[in-house]
C-alpha cells in the first residue's frame, strides 16, 4: 500500500514537473517570438528611415550647387553695390540743393535745368526708399560738402534682405555719420533706414537751406 502511495506521488511530480518545463519552453518560446518579431519591425523601421535619408541626401545634392550658390551670392552683392551708387547720386542731388547757401541760377535754362535735375532725384529717392514729398529734403547729408560712401554690403544665405552700411564724412575728413539700411533684393528698394551722427557732423550741419 504504501509502495503505490510513493509510486503515485513519484508519478504526480514528475507530470507537474514536466508540465511545468513545457510551460516554461512555451512562454520562453512565446518571448522569443515577440522579440523577433520586435527585431523585425525594428529592422524594417530603420531600413525605412534609411531609405528616406538615402533620398533626403540626393535631393539634398540635386538641389544644391555651390557654384550657383555663390553666383546667387555674387549677384546680390554687385546689386547691392548698385543701388547703393544710386542712392548715393541721389542724396548727393537733394543735399545740393536743400542744404546749399548758393543762390538759385538768373539764367532761366540753368534754373529749369536745376529743377529738371531735382525732380528726377525726387522721383528716384521715391522709387528706392519710398520717400513722400516732405521726405526729399530730410537729406542722408547734412552740408553739401559731405562725402557720402558705401562701406559694407553683408549677404546671408537663404534671405532676400541684405544689411548695407553708409559712411558719411565732413569736409575735412572727419567722420560725420553712419547709415544703415536694408537692400530688398526682389524689390530693389532700401527701408529700415538708420541714420546716425557724430559730434563732428552735427557741428558741421549746414545752417541754411535751399528754398
Amino acid at each position: 500500500m504504501l509502495l503505490k502511495w510513493l509510486s503515485a506521488i513519484k508519478t504526480y511530480w514528475v507530470v507537474v514537473l514536466m508540465g511545468a518545463i513545457v510551460m516554461g519552453m512555451l512562454v520562453f518560446i512565446h518571448n522569443q517570438v515577440e522579440a523577433i518579431s520586435d527585431l523585425e519591425e525594428s529592422i524594417e523601421t530603420t531600413e525605412g528611415l534609411i531609405a528616406d535619408a538615402k533620398v533626403a541626401q540626393s535631393g539634398l545634392k540635386e538641389a544644391f550647387d555651390r557654384e550657383e550658390h555663390q553666383e546667387e551670392i555674387e549677384q546680390r552683392t554687385v546689386s547691392a553695390k548698385n543701388i547703393g551708387q544710386e542712392i548715393i547720386e541721389v542724396d548727393d542731388a537733394l543735399t545740393a540743393f536743400y542744404k546749399t547757401i548758393d543762390p538759385l541760377p538768373e539764367d532761366k535754362n540753368e534754373r529749369d535745368s536745376l529743377f529738371a535735375e531735382l525732380e528726377t532725384a525726387q522721383t528716384k529717392n521715391t522709387e528706392l526708399t519710398g520717400a513722400g514729398e516732405a521726405d526729399h529734403i530730410k537729406t542722408w547729408q547734412l552740408n553739401p560738402e559731405w562725402t557720402l560712401k558705401l562701406e559694407s554690403v553683408v549677404t546671408y544665405q537663404d534671405t532676400d534682405r541684405v544689411p548695407i552700411v553708409f559712411s558719411m564724412e565732413t569736409a575735412d575728413g572727419k567722420l560725420a555719420g553712419l547709415v544703415h539700411t536694408i537692400y530688398n533684393v526682389n524689390d530693389h528698394t532700401l527701408s529700415d533706414i538708420s541714420r546716425h551722427y557724430t559730434t563732428d557732423g552735427l557741428q558741421d550741419e549746414a545752417d541754411v537751406g535751399g528754398i
